[in-house]
Protein backbone atom coordinates (compact mmCIF):
# COMPACT_ATOMS: atom_id res chain seq x y z
CA UNK A 1 0.00 0.00 0.00
CA UNK A 2 1.25 3.49 -0.91
CA UNK A 3 -0.04 5.67 1.90
CA UNK A 4 1.11 9.00 0.46
CA UNK A 5 -1.06 8.49 -2.63
CA UNK A 6 -4.25 7.90 -0.62
CA UNK A 7 -6.95 10.51 -0.16
CA UNK A 8 -7.15 12.22 3.23
CA UNK A 9 -10.38 10.36 4.08
CA UNK A 10 -8.71 7.01 3.38
CA UNK A 11 -5.66 7.83 5.48
CA UNK A 12 -7.85 9.04 8.33
CA UNK A 13 -9.84 5.80 8.25
CA UNK A 14 -6.69 3.64 8.23
CA UNK A 15 -5.24 5.70 11.07
CA UNK A 16 -8.30 5.35 13.32
CA UNK A 17 -8.94 1.68 12.51
CA UNK A 18 -5.38 0.78 13.49
CA UNK A 19 -4.92 2.91 16.62
CA UNK A 20 -2.69 1.30 19.22
CA UNK A 21 -4.01 0.10 22.57
CA UNK A 22 -0.68 0.70 24.29
CA UNK A 23 2.59 2.51 23.72
CA UNK A 24 4.71 -0.06 25.55
CA UNK A 25 7.09 -2.32 23.68
CA UNK A 26 9.40 -4.99 25.11
CA UNK A 27 12.11 -2.39 25.70
CA UNK A 28 9.83 -0.42 28.05
CA UNK A 29 9.88 -2.88 30.93
CA UNK A 30 13.62 -3.37 31.49
CA UNK A 31 16.40 -1.33 29.98
CA UNK A 32 19.05 -4.04 30.08
CA UNK A 33 21.79 -1.52 29.36
CA UNK A 34 21.26 -0.33 32.94
CA UNK A 35 21.85 -3.84 34.31
CA UNK A 36 25.60 -3.55 34.22
CA UNK A 37 28.65 -2.24 36.03
CA UNK A 38 29.47 -5.41 37.94
CA UNK A 39 31.59 -7.22 35.34
CA UNK A 40 34.85 -5.71 36.52
CA UNK A 41 34.23 -7.19 39.98
CA UNK A 42 33.61 -10.81 39.01
CA UNK A 43 36.47 -12.16 41.14
CA UNK A 44 35.22 -10.26 44.17
CA UNK A 45 31.62 -11.29 43.49
CA UNK A 46 32.44 -14.99 43.49
CA UNK A 47 34.69 -14.55 46.51
CA UNK A 48 31.76 -13.06 48.44
CA UNK A 49 29.89 -16.35 48.06
CA UNK A 50 31.99 -17.74 50.92
CA UNK A 51 29.75 -15.78 53.30
CA UNK A 52 26.48 -17.29 52.05
CA UNK A 53 24.66 -19.27 54.73
CA UNK A 54 27.37 -18.81 57.36
CA UNK A 55 25.16 -18.83 60.47
CA UNK A 56 27.83 -18.75 63.17
CA UNK A 57 28.55 -15.07 63.91
CA UNK A 58 32.18 -15.60 64.90
CA UNK A 59 32.88 -17.73 61.85
CA UNK A 60 31.14 -15.16 59.68
CA UNK A 61 33.30 -12.34 61.00
CA UNK A 62 36.49 -14.36 60.59
CA UNK A 63 35.62 -15.11 56.97
CA UNK A 64 34.69 -11.47 56.35
CA UNK A 65 38.02 -10.22 57.75
CA UNK A 66 40.02 -12.75 55.73
CA UNK A 67 38.11 -11.88 52.58
CA UNK A 68 38.45 -8.13 52.88
CA UNK A 69 42.11 -8.39 53.89
CA UNK A 70 42.99 -10.36 50.76
CA UNK A 71 40.61 -8.53 48.42
CA UNK A 72 40.09 -4.93 49.60
CA UNK A 73 38.07 -4.12 46.47
CA UNK A 74 35.32 -6.37 47.83
CA UNK A 75 34.01 -3.24 49.56
CA UNK A 76 33.22 -1.81 46.10
CA UNK A 77 30.46 -4.41 45.84
CA UNK A 78 28.65 -3.14 48.92
CA UNK A 79 26.84 -0.32 47.05
CA UNK A 80 25.44 -2.92 44.64
CA UNK A 81 24.16 -5.01 47.55
CA UNK A 82 22.05 -2.24 49.07
CA UNK A 83 20.90 -0.83 45.73
CA UNK A 84 22.76 2.47 45.45
CA UNK A 85 21.99 4.27 42.20
CA UNK A 86 24.55 4.01 39.39
CA UNK A 87 25.51 7.68 39.36
CA UNK A 88 26.06 7.66 43.12
CA UNK A 89 28.20 4.51 42.85
CA UNK A 90 30.36 6.09 40.18
CA UNK A 91 30.92 9.21 42.26
CA UNK A 92 32.01 7.04 45.18
CA UNK A 93 34.36 5.02 43.00
CA UNK A 94 35.98 8.17 41.57
CA UNK A 95 36.36 9.58 45.07
CA UNK A 96 34.12 12.50 44.12
CA UNK A 97 32.01 11.91 47.20
CA UNK A 98 31.74 9.66 50.25
CA UNK A 99 28.81 7.78 51.72
CA UNK A 100 27.51 9.73 54.71
CA UNK A 101 25.05 8.18 57.16
CA UNK A 102 23.56 9.86 60.23
CA UNK A 103 23.44 8.25 63.67
CA UNK A 104 20.66 8.79 66.21
CA UNK A 105 22.40 7.25 69.22
CA UNK A 106 23.50 9.50 72.06
CA UNK A 107 27.21 9.97 72.71
CA UNK A 108 28.00 9.17 69.06
CA UNK A 109 29.02 11.33 66.17
CA UNK A 110 26.12 12.62 64.11
CA UNK A 111 27.64 11.27 60.92
CA UNK A 112 29.51 8.18 59.80
CA UNK A 113 31.50 8.56 56.60
CA UNK A 114 32.60 5.68 54.36
CA UNK A 115 34.97 5.75 51.42
CA UNK A 116 34.50 3.40 48.44
CA UNK A 117 37.26 4.71 46.21
CA UNK A 118 38.71 2.45 43.53
CA UNK A 119 42.10 3.81 44.52
CA UNK A 120 42.00 1.84 47.77
CA UNK A 121 44.82 -0.73 47.76
CA UNK A 122 45.00 -1.73 51.42
CA UNK A 123 42.76 -1.65 54.49
CA UNK A 124 44.21 -1.68 57.99
CA UNK A 125 42.60 -3.48 60.93
CA UNK A 126 40.66 -0.40 62.03
CA UNK A 127 39.28 0.20 58.54
CA UNK A 128 38.28 -3.45 58.25
CA UNK A 129 36.44 -3.21 61.56
CA UNK A 130 34.65 -0.08 60.34
CA UNK A 131 33.52 -1.87 57.18
CA UNK A 132 32.42 -4.91 59.17
CA UNK A 133 30.30 -2.66 61.36
CA UNK A 134 28.89 -1.09 58.19
CA UNK A 135 28.12 -4.55 56.77
CA UNK A 136 26.23 -5.49 59.93
CA UNK A 137 24.31 -2.24 60.39
CA UNK A 138 23.35 -1.98 56.73
CA UNK A 139 21.73 -5.42 57.01
CA UNK A 140 24.16 -7.11 54.63
CA UNK A 141 25.29 -9.65 57.23
CA UNK A 142 21.69 -10.78 57.62
CA UNK A 143 21.37 -10.80 53.83
CA UNK A 144 24.19 -13.33 53.55
CA UNK A 145 23.20 -15.40 56.57
CA UNK A 146 19.48 -15.68 55.87
CA UNK A 147 18.44 -14.38 52.45
CA UNK A 148 20.91 -15.18 49.66
CA UNK A 149 20.94 -18.93 49.08
CA UNK A 150 23.20 -19.58 46.13
CA UNK A 151 24.85 -16.67 44.34
CA UNK A 152 25.95 -13.09 44.96
CA UNK A 153 25.92 -12.51 41.20
CA UNK A 154 22.27 -13.57 40.84
CA UNK A 155 21.33 -11.29 43.73
CA UNK A 156 23.15 -8.29 42.23
CA UNK A 157 21.51 -8.80 38.84
CA UNK A 158 18.14 -8.98 40.59
CA UNK A 159 18.84 -5.73 42.42
CA UNK A 160 19.84 -3.96 39.21
CA UNK A 161 16.75 -5.21 37.35
CA UNK A 162 14.59 -4.08 40.25
CA UNK A 163 16.18 -0.65 40.30
CA UNK A 164 15.68 -0.27 36.57
CA UNK A 165 12.06 -1.41 36.81
CA UNK A 166 11.54 1.21 39.48
CA UNK A 167 12.74 3.72 36.93
CA UNK A 168 9.95 2.91 34.49
CA UNK A 169 8.18 6.11 35.48
CA UNK A 170 11.10 7.92 33.86
CA UNK A 171 10.50 5.91 30.67
CA UNK A 172 6.74 6.47 30.69
CA UNK A 173 6.95 9.62 28.62
CA UNK A 174 9.43 7.95 26.30
CA UNK A 175 7.58 4.65 25.90
CA UNK A 176 6.32 5.36 22.39
CA UNK A 177 9.72 6.72 21.43
CA UNK A 178 11.29 3.46 22.62
CA UNK A 179 8.70 1.45 20.68
CA UNK A 180 9.36 3.30 17.44
CA UNK A 181 13.15 3.46 17.74
CA UNK A 182 13.80 0.01 16.13
CA UNK A 183 11.88 1.11 13.02
CA UNK A 184 13.94 4.28 12.65
CA UNK A 185 17.13 2.34 13.29
CA UNK A 186 16.28 -0.17 10.57
CA UNK A 187 15.40 2.51 8.05
CA UNK A 188 18.62 4.43 8.73
CA UNK A 189 20.65 1.27 8.16
CA UNK A 190 18.69 0.36 5.05
CA UNK A 191 19.22 3.71 3.33
CA UNK A 192 22.62 4.56 4.90
CA UNK A 193 21.24 7.61 6.68
CA UNK A 194 22.44 9.14 9.94
CA UNK A 195 19.97 8.75 12.82
CA UNK A 196 20.01 11.23 15.70
CA UNK A 197 17.86 10.75 18.79
CA UNK A 198 16.99 13.36 21.40
CA UNK A 199 19.38 15.94 19.99
CA UNK A 200 19.03 19.70 19.80
CA UNK A 201 18.70 21.07 16.28
CA UNK A 202 21.93 23.00 16.67
CA UNK A 203 23.65 19.60 16.45
CA UNK A 204 22.90 19.75 12.72
CA UNK A 205 25.34 22.63 12.38
CA UNK A 206 28.16 20.09 12.67
CA UNK A 207 26.75 18.47 9.51
CA UNK A 208 26.71 21.73 7.57
CA UNK A 209 23.09 22.77 8.15
CA UNK A 210 22.28 26.45 8.68
CA UNK A 211 20.24 26.34 11.89
CA UNK A 212 18.69 29.57 13.15
CA UNK A 213 18.76 30.57 16.80
CA UNK A 214 14.96 30.32 16.85
CA UNK A 215 15.10 26.53 16.74
CA UNK A 216 18.71 25.82 17.77
CA UNK A 217 17.93 24.73 21.33
CA UNK A 218 14.77 22.76 20.55
CA UNK A 219 15.13 19.02 20.95
CA UNK A 220 14.05 16.47 18.35
CA UNK A 221 12.85 12.94 19.06
CA UNK A 222 14.41 11.61 15.86
CA UNK A 223 16.28 13.14 12.94
CA UNK A 224 17.20 11.26 9.77
CA UNK A 225 19.78 13.06 7.68
CA UNK A 226 22.09 12.85 4.71
CA UNK A 227 24.76 15.51 5.19
CA UNK A 228 26.09 15.11 1.63
CA UNK A 229 22.69 15.97 0.19
CA UNK A 230 22.05 18.50 2.97
CA UNK A 231 18.68 16.94 3.63
CA UNK A 232 17.11 16.12 6.98
CA UNK A 233 13.74 15.30 8.44
CA UNK A 234 12.58 15.54 12.04
CA UNK A 235 10.19 12.86 13.31
CA UNK A 236 8.29 13.68 16.49
CA UNK A 237 6.54 10.75 18.16
CA UNK A 238 3.74 11.05 20.69
CA UNK A 239 1.08 8.81 22.18
CA UNK A 240 -2.21 10.10 23.58
CA UNK A 241 -4.76 8.08 25.52
CA UNK A 242 -7.39 10.77 25.84
CA UNK A 243 -6.04 12.85 28.71
CA UNK A 244 -3.90 15.95 28.68
CA UNK A 245 -3.55 18.04 25.54
CA UNK A 246 -6.56 18.53 23.31
CA UNK A 247 -6.33 17.20 19.73
CA UNK A 248 -6.62 20.65 18.18
CA UNK A 249 -3.77 21.95 20.35
CA UNK A 250 -1.63 18.99 19.32
CA UNK A 251 -2.17 19.46 15.61
CA UNK A 252 -1.76 23.24 15.70
CA UNK A 253 1.50 23.02 17.64
CA UNK A 254 3.01 20.64 15.10
CA UNK A 255 1.83 22.68 12.15
CA UNK A 256 3.80 25.56 13.68
CA UNK A 257 6.80 23.29 14.21
CA UNK A 258 6.73 22.17 10.60
CA UNK A 259 6.66 25.80 9.43
CA UNK A 260 9.62 26.70 11.67
CA UNK A 261 11.66 23.76 10.38
CA UNK A 262 10.81 24.34 6.75
CA UNK A 263 12.14 27.90 7.08
CA UNK A 264 15.61 26.39 7.59
CA UNK A 265 15.22 23.61 5.01
CA UNK A 266 14.33 20.71 7.32
CA UNK A 267 11.33 18.48 6.69
CA UNK A 268 8.96 17.31 9.41
CA UNK A 269 6.78 14.28 10.18
CA UNK A 270 4.46 13.58 13.10
CA UNK A 271 4.04 10.02 14.31
CA UNK A 272 1.20 9.89 16.80
CA UNK A 273 -1.16 7.24 18.13
CA UNK A 274 -3.55 6.29 20.90
CA UNK A 275 -7.25 6.31 21.80
CA UNK A 276 -7.37 10.09 21.79
CA UNK A 277 -7.60 10.12 18.01
CA UNK A 278 -10.62 7.80 17.75
CA UNK A 279 -12.87 10.72 18.63
CA UNK A 280 -10.87 13.38 16.83
CA UNK A 281 -11.19 12.51 13.15
CA UNK A 282 -11.74 16.17 12.23
CA UNK A 283 -8.41 17.10 13.77
CA UNK A 284 -6.74 14.18 12.03
CA UNK A 285 -8.11 15.42 8.71
CA UNK A 286 -6.74 18.87 9.52
CA UNK A 287 -3.39 17.29 10.29
CA UNK A 288 -3.38 15.41 6.99
CA UNK A 289 -4.22 18.63 5.14
CA UNK A 290 -1.55 20.82 6.74
CA UNK A 291 1.23 18.43 7.73
CA UNK A 292 3.31 16.94 4.95
CA UNK A 293 3.62 13.64 6.82
CA UNK A 294 1.22 12.44 9.50
CA UNK A 295 1.11 8.76 10.43
CA UNK A 296 0.61 6.31 13.28
CA UNK A 297 2.55 3.22 14.31
CA UNK A 298 0.68 0.93 11.91
CA UNK A 299 1.47 3.21 8.96
CA UNK A 300 5.06 3.71 10.12
CA UNK A 301 5.52 -0.05 10.34
CA UNK A 302 3.79 -0.96 7.09
CA UNK A 303 5.68 1.11 4.55
CA UNK A 304 4.96 4.79 5.01
CA UNK A 305 8.35 5.41 6.60
CA UNK A 306 9.97 4.00 3.47
CA UNK A 307 7.77 6.22 1.32
CA UNK A 308 8.76 9.33 3.29
CA UNK A 309 12.46 8.51 3.12
CA UNK A 310 12.29 7.86 -0.61
CA UNK A 311 10.47 11.14 -1.23
CA UNK A 312 12.75 13.30 0.94
CA UNK A 313 16.13 11.78 0.19
CA UNK A 314 15.69 10.22 -3.25
CA UNK A 315 12.98 12.41 -4.84
CA UNK A 316 10.71 9.40 -5.39
CA UNK A 317 6.97 9.82 -5.13
CA UNK A 318 6.34 6.34 -3.76
CA UNK A 319 8.13 3.42 -2.11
Amino acid sequence: MEFLNLQIEERTKIFINNALLTNRGFNYYVDWTNVNGYNEFMVEIHAMDILIGCKDDNDFKDKFITLISKLPHVVLLFPFLFGLAKDEREKLYRNKTQLTIIQDELNCADHLIYSFSKNTKYLDDNEIEIFYNFFVRMGLKNLYQNVIEKSTLDYIIGVLVGMDSNGRKNRGGRAFELATFPLFEKISNKYKLILLTQKQFKTLRTFGFNISEDIANRKADFILLDYKKKKAINFEVNFYNGSGSKPEEIIDSYINRQNDLKSVGIDFALVTDGKCWSSASNQLSKGFRHLDFLLNFYMLKHGMLDEIVNKIFFNKNNG
